[in-house]
């Protein structure tokens, strides 16, 4: 009798000490930091605000932003995949901080696809591909036929090496098979305002840097690139509607944590963030940044991000993209 006692005891032990893990959950006396890898006011850092004010306010846990710029988001991502993985240290990551430039540069102090977990996805940005309004080209089509008409190709901006953008004209490329060389600016704006004056033919651009532009008639949109067609262009075909299959690249925003975050950890954060994704409160913050909302679970999140780096990686290699590291 004692013997079968003392194994129910022992059991007992086991599973006690196998639940606290199990059940772990966001410490209510800790703070909880999301870091921002960029300055304050930009897109990253409004929907850095969005998670920290829906954890104070679903959870009454004390969040703050914390932003850490540099090197295109390199320094943030570093300290947050070194941080313990409580969730008391989250990050707000993106496309390209996440499944561009691990595809680019080698020499990260990070392994991207193993220091990090998904929590969940909060918004897109669509990207579209415009012309000057003196372009011949009013389609895609057009346009590479046009392009592959002229002796030296046809030259194509993006905001900077080894950004998304860049990578997305790279792939488009690699698709239409035109001759094209890539043209890097500072920024979106003096890309745009080259491109209006005829200097570069094309470019990709996320819709928010362009709309004013499309919509003033200096600037023609040929497609976009999401899956479809945008209610702000509705006249606008895909990439795929223009006869370019395989072409849907969106911007992404998320929350990333540190690997070997509990899952139940993981559950909650990511019911924080869809909630407050799918509030009219925060949609409407979302649209300050002109992102559309995308909420998605941590798993579904990880399968995208995951296809993400994939993609950009066989981009990355077959357009022999080098970046200086």
């Amino acid at each position: 009798m004692r013997r079968v006692f003392a194994s129910l005891v022992l059991s007992a032990f086991g599973l006690a000490a196998m639940t606290p893990p199990a059940m772990a959950q966001l410490d209510p006396t800790r703070v909880v930091r999301v870091i921002v890898g960029y300055a304050p006011g930009g897109s990253f850092d409004v929907t850095g605000r969005l998670v920290t004010d829906a954890l104070r306010e679903q959870l009454g846990i004390n969040a703050i932003v914390e932003n850490r710029p540099g090197a295109g988001g390199t320094i943030a991502s570093d300290y947050v995949a070194k941080a313990p993985p409580d969730g008391s240290v989250l990050l707000v990551g993106g496309a390209g901080s996440h499944g561009v430039t691990p595809a680019l540069r080698r020499n990260l102090p990070f392994d991207a696809a193993r220091d990090f977990t998904a929590i969940g996805r909060i918004s897109e940005f669509a990207n579209v591909m415009v012309v000057g309004a003196g372009s011949p080209a009013r389609t895609v089509q057009e346009f590479i036929n046009w392009g592959r008409a002229r002796p030296d190709g046809v030259n194509f901006g993006s905001q900077g090496a080894g950004t998304s953008i860049h990578l997305t004209g790279e792939m488009f490329r690699l698709r239409s098979g035109l001759t094209m060389t890539h043209v890097p600016y500072r920024g979106s704006a003096p890309a745009v305002l080259d491109l209006q004056a005829g200097r570069i033919q094309v470019m990709f651009d996320n819709l928010p840097n362009v709309f004013g532009q499309i919509q003033g008639g200096t600037l023609r949109a040929l497609a976009v690139t999401s899956a479809a067609r945008l209610p702000s262009l509705p006249e606008v075909p895909t990439m795929a509607e223009a006869g370019v299959p395989d072409f849907v690249v969106t911007s992404w925003v998320g929350i990333f944590g540190p690997a070997r975050m509990n899952p139940r950890t993981v559950d909650q954060l990511s019911g924080v963030i869809a909630k407050a994704v799918a509030s009219p409160e925060g949609q409407a913050r979302l649209r300050t940044i002109s992102a559309s909302p995308a909420p998605a679970s941590a798993a579904e999140f990880d399968a995208v991000w995951r296809a993400d780096m994939d993609r950009w990686a066989e981009v990355v290699r077959d357009a022999k993209v080098e970046v200086e590291e």
